[in-house]
C-alpha cells in the first residue's frame, strides 16, 4: 500500500513540474508589439479648436506616404499648458509605417494638414521621416516627435 501511495505522489509531482514548465513557455518579455505610442510636442499656441481635431495618423510605407490617406488615425487630447499629447494606436497589421501629427476636418473625416512627422525636426526643418516596423520585439513605444500647433505651418496639405 505504501508503494502505491508513493507512486501516486511521484506521479502528481511529475505532472506538476510538467505543468509549471508548460506555463513558463509563454515569454511575455519578448512578445511582438502591434502598436505605436509616444508623445507629440506641439510648437506654438495657435491651436485650431473648431471644425476639426488634432490626431496622430499612421501611413502605409510608400515613396510619398503623406500624400495618401492614412491607414489609421486617432484623436489626441492636448495638454495645452505644456503643448503635449500622448498617443497609442494598436491593432496594426504587420508592415512598415510612417507616423504623422495631423489635423482632421470633422465634417468629412479628411486629413487637412500634416503638422509633424516622426523623425522630422519641425522647428529646424524636415528632411528625415523615420519608418517604423510593426510588429517588433523591441517595442514601439517612446516614438516622440514635434509638430506645429499652427495649421498655416503644415508640412503637407
Amino acid at each position: 500500500m505504501n508503494r502505491i501511495i508513493g507512486r501516486f505522489f511521484l506521479t502528481i509531482c511529475i505532472l506538476s513540474v510538467i505543468f509549471i514548465i508548460a506555463k513558463c513557455g509563454d515569454d511575455a518579455v519578448n512578445l511582438q508589439q502591434d502598436f505605436v505610442s509616444g508623445t507629440v510636442t506641439y510648437n506654438g499656441t495657435a491651436f485650431y479648436t473648431s471644425g476639426g481635431y488634432y490626431a496622430v495618423s499612421i501611413y502605409a510605407d510608400a515613396t510619398n506616404p503623406y500624400s495618401q490617406s492614412p491607414v489609421k488615425s486617432d484623436s489626441v487630447e492636448i495638454d495645452v499648458a505644456h503643448g503635449t499629447a500622448y498617443y497609442n494606436i494598436s491593432g496594426l497589421a504587420t508592415g512598415n509605417y510612417y507616423i504623422g501629427a495631423t489635423w482632421i476636418r470633422s465634417s468629412n473625416g479628411q486629413v487637412e494638414a500634416v503638422v509633424g512627422t516622426y523623425g522630422c525636426d519641425t522647428v529646424r526643418g524636415c528632411n528625415n521621416h523615420i519608418k517604423v516596423s510593426v510588429p517588433r520585439y523591441q517595442g514601439t513605444g517612446n516614438l516622440n516627435f514635434y509638430a506645429w500647433a499652427d495649421l498655416s505651418k503644415k508640412l503637407y496639405p
